[in-house]
């Protein structure tokens, strides 16, 4: 955690501690904050992969099938003519051990009414292991540092802070501006630079890769949204949200969103969202669900319909490929027969939008445009600390299919302590062809309140591959172990809890 080097626009200790500065603005000299709540956790994980490495083998050692494919010992190889063939073979095993420190509070009593600051901190490192664990190169990130200035319906937050809607979880450096003109009316105006999606990171250093690409890779962000509850009951939020480059020069988004939520003809409940791409011209995501529940059979009933297209920012090549829309009906069901046992059960039916693409060949058959999924699962207290959880999962598409069924059984004798013992079996990941084997995998976690402000969790789970009809050898174990643990400290109180 020494190697702290602050890149261009990344926040680093001494950026975060200017930012936290900000909380002293307009505050007496020498007055420090009256109150302070928050938590840190340090988080330890360890991974075992098995991973793959290309083989070339001699061409006078592959054999050819009646069907004309290569093989070698029974596993596909792929040929060069005159040249060699290769394959995929698995490597020597690695090993990862990889830290995480976060750190989370809020701090008020600055001498200004209204007036707090909000900072969650993440470090993490490698601690030991054969490969490098993603984004360990950045042992530090600032992912909230933001002052606050709350008076009566007026609230102002400057800083890295980040809004979330029905667009996604938008990151930023600036100002958000939220004001309750009246009981059932809200107007929030935002805007700043815009941070990578995922990253939390300026763009500039997000795209470093890509920089001969992009003439400016700084861009800005700025939105707003208007919330509503038009009539008792019924919540309405409408957004608009652009992205575009600091030299004006294109854009990276622009787009909205509308959403609801209805209890008003209770005990029917409805919600619903959509997301408008202006630069398609079209509908992203959206979806419509309403749940009825049936009191004097213990049943509640919900049916979801929904359209889904991926989004890719404009300045990336993905969007060019234009992928097509998926409709989506489900079917969802649960039942309490007593108050020791329940039961859900659901099924969907998804349905994907022409592609446009022709088979100029005539050789290969349409690609098939529905999908399937189903799933059913329940959960039995039979004594008093014991709970049993189990679910099953199907689901067949083109080219894709996955059965999977998780198995659980929770003890919590205290308060204090819970531990879990898990079981998951699947066969074949999605698109991933595992021939007709299946993974297994066996688990534990277990969690302790030492105190009141410390907790420990811990966990571990061992995956295995079984059966036959592999693409690799049998003989070859692609056991893999996952293993974590945590510690939770909590400080500070609750102010509302010293009344």
């Amino acid at each position: 955690m020494s190697s702290l080097a602050a890149g261009p626009g990344r926040i680093r200790p001494f950026g975060v501690l200017a930012a936290v500065a900000l909380l002293g603005l307009g505050t007496p000299r020498g007055l420090a904050a009256q109150g302070v709540r928050g938590w840190a956790r340090t988080t330890a994980r360890y991974v075992q992969l098995r991973p793959l490495a290309l083989d070339t083998i001699p061409p006078d050692q592959v054999t050819v099938d009646d069907g004309g494919f290569a093989l070698f010992e029974g596993q596909p190889v792929a040929c060069r003519r005159g040249l060699y063939c290769t394959r995929y073979r698995m490597a020597p095993v690695d090993h990862v051990v990889h830290g995480t420190q976060d750190v989370s509070f809020t701090a008020w009593g600055l001498g200004v009414q209204g007036l707090s600051g909000t900072v969650f901190l993440r470090g993490r490192a490698d601690v030991a292991g054969d490969f490098t664990w993603p984004r360990s190169d950045d042992p530090l990130d600032a992912i909230l540092a933001y002052a606050q200035l709350a008076r009566g319906p007026l609230r102002v937050r400057v800083g890295r802070q980040e809004a979330r809607s029905g667009l996604g979880f938008a990151s930023f450096d600036g100002g958000n501006v939220r004001w309750a003109a009246l009981d059932e009316l809200r107007l929030e105006a935002y805007g700043g630079r815009s941070l990578a999606r995922g990253l939390r990171e300026p763009r500039d250093e997000a795209l470093q890769g890509l920089q001969r690409f992009v003439p400016d890779q700084n861009a800005y962000l700025v939105g707003g949204a208007v919330e509503g509850e038009p009539v008792p009951g019924t919540a309405v939020t409408a957004r608009y949200q652009r992205e575009i480059w600091a030299d004006r020069s294109a854009l990276i988004s622009e787009r909205a969103s509308l959403g609801f939520r209805s209890a008003t003809l209770s005990p029917l409940v409805a919600d619903g969202s959509a997301a408008y791409d202006f630069a398609f011209g079209r509908v992203g995501k959206a979806h419509l669900s309403v749940r009825y529940p049936v009191s004097a059979w213990s049943l509640q009933m919900e049916g979801t319909l929904r359209r889904y297209v991926p989004y890719f920012e404009l300045h990336t090549i993905w969007g060019f490929f234009d992928p097509v829309a998926y409709h989506e009906a489900e079917l969802r069901s649960s039942w309490w027969p007593g108050s020791s046992l329940g039961l859900w059960a659901s099924g969907a039916r998804r349905w994907y939008e022409d592609t446009h693409t022709t088979d100029r060949f005539g050789e290969f058959a349409p690609l098939e445009g529905t999908a399937w999924r189903a799933s059913a699962g329940a959960r039995w207290t039979p004594l008093s600390g014991w709970t049993l959880d189990g679910q099953y999962r199907l689901e067949w598409a083109n080219g894709a299919f996955l059965s999977s069924g998780d198995l659980s059984v929770t003890w919590t004798p205290t308060d204090r302590l819970r531990l879990s013992a898990t079981g998951t079996a699947l066969q074949q990941f999605e698109e991933y062809r595992l021939g007709e084997s299946t993974a297994l995998g066996v688990g534990g976690t277990g969690r302790l309140q030492l105190t009141d402000l410390v907790r420990l969790d811990a966990g571990a789970s061992l995956y295995r591959q079984v059966g036959e009809g592999r693409l690799f050898e049998a003989e070859e174990d692609w056991s893999q172990v996952r293993a974590w643990s945590a510690v939770r400290v909590e400080f500070g109180r609750d102010p509302g809890m010293d009344r």
